[in-house]
């Protein structure tokens, strides 16, 4: 049988943040120390990226701006929020010049100022028409190749229920797509905190079989199989979510770091062929050559060389079976494992070790794959585990990769001088199954007072 033909290309940008150059820790987000506007370069060339894919639409989640004043006294948040509403529009226009590509965005946090400032709230300015050509409504509604897209402003998220209403009983076996900024709560990877301040989402896509919610606002990346969503259960909402992760800056949650060294550029590419076969590929842009390409450097523009996978593609049907259900796929993960014999290496001081260690291989089986490292140290005399160390890992289907690395390593703190610890380290998947063979090294931190080598 032939395959049914691609009937819509969108391509997903979240949060990209133009602008911005580390208003808390000019190392911590992005690019980290590269010059002012870089992120307006990632999001240009993520788009050329989107044009050569030859995608009908691009969706942003919300939060173009990052609208922080920087060191700039003249100027106010929303001064620079509205100049970065405005690039964003216009470098759009610029790269999809004489094309029919859409965009379809919506406020997020960030972009609030923007929409305190629009006629529509009582403003003095129309914002809106002048980055993206059209006048601003709380509720955002276009029709694309036949699909429909709605999507709610920050803060009015809930105006978008009539809408969804009438357009999912006009197509009931086509997707809606539905857009927001904020998470969609007890849904995807970590939405549960997010989703405790923002719950108008669940309750506007629960009755909906045939909508595919959208949101960014996370900021942490797709490699987790846990950032796209379905349930069985009769008590949930029917519809997908998805989290669509972020384009600038990756964040953090205590020790466990989210995303490449807070350098992770994600996208999602998704298409619909005929009705209802729905694909998404998970997408990253880290890459030596996408990297000229941001700094202006010249190379050779070889677009599918720029991305690297970011896992393995989600497929489903909409109205078909439930293949993302969360409770099922846990039931079935199994925990990645190390290679046979492998070993690890400390670079110790005299409170802390740095663990190095392989990558670990999935198995074939399991699509849940491999998600972070925990080590953990035991104090030997007292058989306690007294500190612990963990990080994710990135691009991890693809072994093959180029990118990968060899290896990982792992800081434990908060150690004793001159005392024997036993270092456990465990791969684990995203539903938190660690490995049942963990590579296991003992070591010695350093006395506290030790003399220099003469």
């Amino acid at each position: 049988m032939a395959k049914n033909k691609t009937s819509l290309r969108v391509g997903i940008i979240s949060d990209p943040h133009l602008g911005f150059l580390g208003h808390i820790n000019p190392n911590y987000y992005g690019l980290g120390q590269e010059p002012f506007g870089v992120q307006d370069k990632w999001y240009e060339y993520v788009l050329r990226y989107f044009k050569y894919r030859g995608v009908d639409v691009i969706v942003i989640p919300g939060d173009m701006a990052n609208a922080c004043a920087y060191g700039d006294k003249t100027k106010t948040g929303a001064d620079y929020a509205v100049e970065e509403i405005i690039r964003s529009g216009k470098i759009f226009r610029e790269v999809f010049k004489n094309t029919n590509t859409q965009i379809f965005c919506i406020y997020g946090n960030h972009d609030n100022f923007c929409q305190n400032r629009e006629f529509l709230n009582g403003g003095d300015q129309n914002i809106w028409q002048e980055a993206y050509g059209e006048p601003y409504a709380h509720t955002v509604v276009k029709n694309v190749k036949g699909f429909n897209f709605v999507g709610g402003h920050w803060g009015y998220e809930q105006e978008a229920k009539p809408y969804l209403d009438k357009l999912t009983k006009e197509t009931p076996n086509k997707p809606i797509f539905y857009v927001q900024h904020p998470a969609i709560k007890h849904t995807t990877c970590d939405s549960f905190t997010c989703g405790q301040l923002y719950d108008t989402g669940r309750e506007l896509v629960k009755d909906y079989e045939n909508v595919i919610a959208l949101f960014g606002h996370t900021h942490s990346p797709i490699t987790s199989e846990l950032t796209i969503w379905q349930s069985k259960k009769p008590e949930d909402p029917k519809c997908t979510v998805i989290s669509c992760s972020t384009l600038n800056y990756a964040d953090s949650t205590g020790d466990l770091v989210r995303g490449e060294n807070l350098m992770t550029k994600h996208a999602l590419y998704l298409t619909v062929s005929g009705d209802n076969q729905v694909n998404v590929e998970r997408l990253s842009f880290y890459t030596p050559e996408m990297l000229d390409l941001a700094n202006g450097r010249k190379t050779k523009q070889k677009f599918k060389k720029c991305v690297r996978s970011c896992g393995k593609d989600w497929s489903f049907t909409i109205g078909g079976e439930k293949v993302y259900d969360t409770e099922e796929r846990k039931q079935k993960a199994t925990a990645p494992e190390f290679p046979k014999g492998a070993t690890a290496g400390l670079c110790r001081s005299n409170t802390e070790v740095l663990v190095c260690f392989p990558s670990a291989i999935p198995l074939d089986c399991d699509d849940n794959i491999l998600h972070s490292y925990y080590v953990e140290a035991i104090d030997e005399e007292t058989n306690e585990v007294v500190s612990y160390g963990q990080i994710s890992t990135e691009f991890h289907v693809d072994h093959s990769s180029d990118y990968l690395s060899p290896y990982y390593q792992v800081l434990i703190r908060h150690l004793q001088p001159d005392t024997n610890y036993l270092f456990k380290v465990y791969a684990r998947d995203c539903f938190g199954n660690m490995s049942t063979n963990p590579i296991i090294h003992r070591g010695k931190t350093m006395a506290e007072k030790f003399d220099r080598l003469k």
